[in-house]
């Protein structure tokens, strides 16, 4: 129960920090990265957090046994999953700035493989845009995926499928990375 406690209370202060970019840029950058350093997890070992989840063990729907069953998540992968929620979300209400990705989206999954990261999004994500709309969403996405170290190029999937997407100007069948935006125009 306490570890569950203290995992939650660092877990907080993650989130806080990433939802800390709300004002000057200058500003938040240097504060987020002293938060940064100062977050410690307990169960931190590497890129990895240990965490501990507990479920129902019982085979009896009228009694409940809690048991525990540990997972090891990589921290990139949890921090770019964050990030593209981020994205979806959009500007801070007192922000000028507009959202590129359409307000229903919705990550379905996010994972790292062999410095590619493959964002897979819902069907609702999949709206026709131009072609300089559709290469500033996927700038978008890429440059806000620069802190992540691990990732060097981004996959994009809709629903789990290999296809081109947004407005089919750019050739998304394979990974993309800031500089073969333009290259990868079809």
């Amino acid at each position: 129960m306490k570890k569950t406690f203290c995992f939650r209370i660092l877990f907080t202060v993650l989130v806080l920090s990433l939802l800390s970019g709300c004002t000057n840029k200058d500003l938040s950058s240097s504060n987020s990265k002293e938060k940064e350093k100062q977050i410690a997890l307990s169960n931190e070992k590497g890129n990895t957090l240990d965490l501990d989840l507990y479920f129902n063990s019982s085979s009896s729907p009228d009694n409940f046994k809690i048991s525990t069953e540990e997972r090891i998540i990589k921290r990139d992968e949890l921090l770019g999953e964050a990030i593209i929620n981020e994205l979806i979300k959009g500007p801070s209400i007192k922000s000028k700035l507009t959202p590129l990705l359409p307000k229903k989206s919705r990550l379905v999954s996010f994972s790292i493989k062999d410095g590619i990261a493959y964002i897979n999004f819902s069907k609702e994500t999949n709206v026709s845009m131009s072609y300089q709309m559709e290469k500033a969403c996927i700038k978008s996405i890429i440059l806000s995926l620069r802190p992540v170290s691990s990732i060097k190029k981004v996959k994009f999937y809709i629903e789990g499928k290999d296809n081109n997407m947004w407005g089919n100007h750019i050739d998304l069948s394979k990974p993309v990375t800031e500089n073969n935006i333009d290259n990868s125009k079809i």
